[in-house]
């Protein structure tokens, strides 16, 4: 083999070496972006939760409930 057919095959494996590894990074990006809005939509439930909670806790017949309780 040539010095020209190893800087083809050099040139060659650098292009295929660079297409994958920017195949490798957009996949991996769009698995994180996946995640990403999962994770967003797990805080939004949480949130809703938590405001459901706190208005269960401050009205007044829980308090109540829990005198009656303590009686």
């Amino acid at each position: 083999m040539g010095p020209f057919e190893v800087a083809v095959v050099a040139i060659v494996c650098g292009i295929v070496y660079k297409i994958a590894n920017t195949y490798l990074e957009h996949k991996g990006a769009l698995v994180a972006e996946e995640e990403i809005n999962q994770l967003r939509q797990e805080l939004s439930d949480m949130k809703q939760r938590l405001v459901t909670l706190e208005r269960i806790v401050t009205d007044e017949g829980y308090d109540l409930k829990s005198k009656f309780e303590n009686l």
